[in-house]
């Protein structure tokens, strides 16, 4: 394909410092290469704005996601509670505690892929549904990998010298989308994630630290305040992605 090539999706070459808009998608080269900008209190003010018409949708995905996970540990817990009529043994307690983890781990990842979904098709302007949140449970082999090996290392950057944990907690943030919204490879999407992060690593993490307070203090009060701060933790992982790699338009 030559240079002068149009993608009728790339941001106008004038306007390089804008972030795209809905109806532009960067490819990830191009999103690394031309750089982006946001503010902590604009990005939170757009997310909160976003957040209206979205509240129903993501408190119901996460009211049925932790009837899910209560179901499949009482059911794992039963047949476990069985076995050890007949058993003490200690091997089959660390069977079932990890038996419920893998299970929580298989539907936790595509669950929250599919919630990180809603919230970036809202920040670009696409239609949203509640299938969304439930519709990404295919890329679970990817996402499980993905999970795994950013737990890895983020574990081994705490054990060494912290910093270098907390560095990659952060910078990884946005692999998970773009496993789910561009079909990158485990690797290719935590690797992404951490260049695009990395250009504005401590106003990311400034942003997502006031926002963990947010979220800490809404809790406070018989959890009711998580009404409107899970969704705005939505919609800010959306605006932000957008903000660094646009979103690719709806399949039809």
């Amino acid at each position: 394909m030559s240079d002068t090539t149009t993608n009728p999706y790339a941001v106008p070459t004038s306007q390089l410092q804008d972030a795209p808009t809905g109806a532009q998608a960067l490819s990830v080269e191009q999103a690394l290469s031309r750089g982006y900008d946001f503010t902590i209190g604009g990005l939170l003010s757009e997310a909160w704005q976003l957040t209206k018409g979205t509240k129903g949708i993501i408190i119901g995905g996460f009211l049925i996601f932790y009837v899910a996970i209560l179901v499949a540990s009482f059911v794992v817990g039963g047949v476990l509670g069985i076995f050890s009529m007949f058993s003490d043994s200690l091997a089959l307690i660390i069977i079932g505690q990890l038996l419920t983890t893998i299970i929580a781990s298989a539907v936790s990842y595509p669950f929250f892929a599919g919630l990180t979904m809603v919230g970036i098709r809202r920040a670009a302007g696409q239609p949203i549904s509640f299938n969304e949140i439930f519709g990404h449970f295919g890329s679970l082999v990817p996402l499980l990998i993905a999970a795994v090996l950013m737990m890895l290392l983020i574990y081994l950057g705490m054990i060494l010298l912290l910093i270098p944990g907390i560095y990659l907690a952060v910078a990884y943030m946005l692999a998970i989308p773009l496993i789910v919204e561009r079909g990158l490879s485990p690797w290719q999407a935590m690797e992404a994630s951490r260049k695009a992060i990395t250009q504005h690593w401590f106003k990311v993490f400034g942003l997502f630290l006031l926002l963990g307070l947010i979220v800490s203090i809404s809790a406070i009060p018989l959890g009711i305040g998580l009404i409107w701060t899970i969704p705005l933790f939505v919609m800010v992982m959306g605006v932000l992605y957008r903000t660094i790699f646009g979103v690719l338009p709806v399949a039809r």
